[in-house]
């Protein structure tokens, strides 16, 4: 069963709980078709500034509406500048426009260096190839799949060997599934939810990201220090699995998940 659906419309930012949404081929509507950028056209991320995990962003109506403490802006989904231009997503090209200066200085003030807000100029203007599938997939601005799915009961099992548990949140998953064992959704071949079909990808190899505290804005050492116990292989740290959507469909909290 669909516990949470969780869509992250700029990239790196906060994300937001929807009870339903759109789920399509490059990932859910909306979902990170929003990144920043520095003034090298380098994508910034919680990687290089873990302040950003302190701003909160969501869909409402025909707005993106995004705040930092007492701070906010918002502006049309639908708005974007005339200037296009390319930005490297790890080994992928990516098209995207550029959408309003003062967006670019609301972001810039608050993070204390110079970075632009840009988007997704299409849904074909990103593909990505997929090893396990031996073929090229249109995609969002996400690290490199549409969708990250998490089950409870891998949650379960990080939070029992913690000293001080954590949420979800921290793992940034699209999709949080009920789970009756740790780790189940790594095997899952493929799946229906809704009216929607899942394939499974690959799980998801972890970066230091998910040691961001997200109410603080801060690394700390869990839990990647916790997970390199049992969850490292081939040098690798490994939690929940990426998935892509064969079929588009809406997806809502309660739906069964039925594994084809």
């Amino acid at each position: 069963m669909v516990k949470n659906i969780i869509i992250y419309p700029v990239k790196s930012l906060g994300g937001r709980s929807k009870h339903l949404w759109e789920a399509t081929s490059i990932g859910f509507k909306h979902d990170r078709q929003w990144l920043l950028v520095d003034e090298n056209n380098n994508f910034i991320t919680q990687r290089e500034i873990p302040r950003l995990s302190l701003f909160s962003c969501d869909i409402v109506g025909d707005n993106v509406e995004v705040s930092f403490q007492n701070q906010k802006i918002s502006w049309p989904i639908d708005q974007r500048g005339k200037n296009k231009q390319t930005v490297k997503i790890w080994d992928d090209q990516a098209i995207v426009v550029d959408v309003d200066l003062r967006l670019d200085a609301f972001f810039s003030d608050i993070l204390e260096t110079k970075v632009f807000l840009l988007k997704q100029d299409s849904s074909v203007s990103r593909q990505h190839f997929v090893t396990t599938k031996n073929k090229n997939i249109n995609v969002n601005l996400a690290d490199g799949y549409p969708y990250l799915v998490l089950g409870t009961s891998s949650m379960n099992l990080i939070n029992s060997k913690l000293e001080k548990p954590i949420d979800f949140n921290r793992f940034r998953p699209n999709i949080v599934i009920e789970t009756h064992e740790a780790h189940e959704e790594d095997f899952y071949k493929s799946a229906k939810i809704g009216d929607t079909l899942f394939e499974n990808v690959k799980p998801c190899a972890r970066c230091q990201i998910i040691n961001v505290d997200p109410y603080q804005g801060i690394f700390l050492k869990e839990p990647i220090k916790t997970l390199s116990k049992y969850r490292k292989f081939d040098h690798k740290i490994y939690f929940g699995t990426n998935m892509m959507c064969t079929k588009s469909g809406i997806i809502s909290v309660g739906d069964p998940v039925t594994l084809l």
